[in-house]
């Protein structure tokens, strides 16, 4: 079951990777229908993974787990930063 645990958060986290090389390099594939689908997936899955991971019998969250909730927690700071770029950019005269 550990190796499932941590194949499953580290796959996350190479998700949560590939949105941050996206958003600092090409920002503007993430701003589509497509790109929002997986921003928020990804989001979505980090939290209920580490809702369930912690919700388990043995109670106790191993180093992965710890990646995965930094990660999911980073990739919704940043897309709250990047909904308040564009709202920022959009209103610029």
């Amino acid at each position: 079951m550990l190796i499932l645990r941590r194949t499953a958060n580290y796959s996350l986290c190479a998700v949560h990777l590939s949105i941050l090389a996206f958003w600092l390099a090409a920002w503007e594939q993430l701003f589509t229908k497509t790109g929002f689908i997986i921003w928020g997936g990804s989001a979505i899955l980090g939290i209920l993974f580490f809702i369930l991971w912690r919700r388990q019998r043995e109670n106790i969250l191993d180093s992965s787990d710890w990646i995965l909730g930094i990660s999911t927690a980073f990739i919704i700071v940043l897309a709250l930063v990047s909904v308040l770029i564009e709202y920022t950019v959009s209103s610029m005269p």
